[in-house]
């Protein structure tokens, strides 16, 4: 799958709520709401290709959510409070749907809590840092 798609992808991601797309120096990975699933993609920058593309249920989407933030973001950031993130995760409630809809908010609105240098698109117009790598 090509870049014209990823990026097709990109710019509608934010047309149902807001996504979880993050950059790092080797890849982007997003998952975009879709009703009450979500499209969880991931696309390799060295290959240029979509590496996975998948509808998943709000609960995957909550666990993947999680693998991404505490594994990747943290080894990928040289600064990267995860003792805080762990906090904010044992105060939520809800169901797993619910609990990735309050990460991914929490995680556009209060990036500079976790790093100063957060690698997560915040709203539509800063897709530019995906786009240009593509």
């Amino acid at each position: 799958m090509s870049k014209e798609e990823y990026s097709k992808l990109l710019q509608s991601a934010f047309d149902n709520g807001i996504p979880f797309i993050n950059i790092t120096e080797f890849y982007s990975y997003a998952l975009i709401p879709q009703g009450d699933k979500w499209l969880e993609i991931a696309y390799d920058f060295g290959e240029k290709s979509i590496d996975e593309k998948k509808e998943i249920d709000g609960a995957s989407a909550f666990f993947k959510l999680c693998e991404e933030v505490e594994k990747s973001m943290a080894l990928e950031l040289k600064v990267f409070y995860l003792n805080k993130w762990k906090e904010f995760k044992k105060g939520l409630s809800g169901s797993e749907g619910d609990k990735l809809k309050s990460c991914i908010k929490e995680l556009t609105t209060n990036s500079n809590v976790y790093s100063d240098e957060l690698p997560v698109v915040f709203n539509k117009e800063d897709l530019g840092k995906i786009l240009s790598k593509l």
